[in-house]
């Protein structure tokens, strides 16, 4: 059969791995975290309303997050360049979409007809909105020292 190839591995624990700033040659700007830190504190329940629905948690918010993975793109790319790596960026092809008949904006149907809710829409989550609320928190979690609260308190 085939020729057996022998070779040696080596198993290096995800939390031990050293994948940080300091692992680039390339200049950081002053002040680029690892992690984007908004200049005003958000709820967990904040977060989910912003990465499902895109709503605000506060006005900027979007532009600061905006900002901050473009300026880790740059460091990026700078980065990819110093290692010797090239990147390609080409324009996007024009998709034309065409609305059938029995289409409704934003309204997807799933093999048995029935009507599958799309990024954006209010009921995406609202059969699962309890679990989230649970599993993620909210406002109402806490009370005003930061103490959990716990039903029947």
């Amino acid at each position: 059969m085939g020729k057996v190839i022998k070779s040696k591995v080596v198993f290096t624990d995800p939390r031990d791995r050293d994948d940080d700033i300091s692992d680039y040659t390339v200049p950081i700007p002053e002040g680029l975290t690892e992690e984007f830190h908004p200049s005003q504190p958000v709820t967990p329940k904040q977060i989910i309303a912003w990465e499902t629905r895109n709503e605000e948690p506060y006005p900027g918010y979007a532009e600061e997050l905006f900002n901050w993975e473009n300026a880790w793109e740059e460091v990026n790319r700078a980065q990819l360049k110093a290692d010797g790596g090239y990147l390609h960026i080409s324009d996007p092809e024009p998709v034309e979409v065409v609305a059938s008949s029995d289409a409704v904006a934003g309204g997807v149907k799933d093999g048995d007809g029935r009507d599958v809710p799309v990024y954006g829409d209010e009921t995406v989550f609202g059969e699962f909105k309890d679990v989230f609320e649970t599993v993620f928190g909210g406002d109402e979690q806490f009370d005003d020292d930061g103490d959990e609260e716990r039903e029947g308190e």
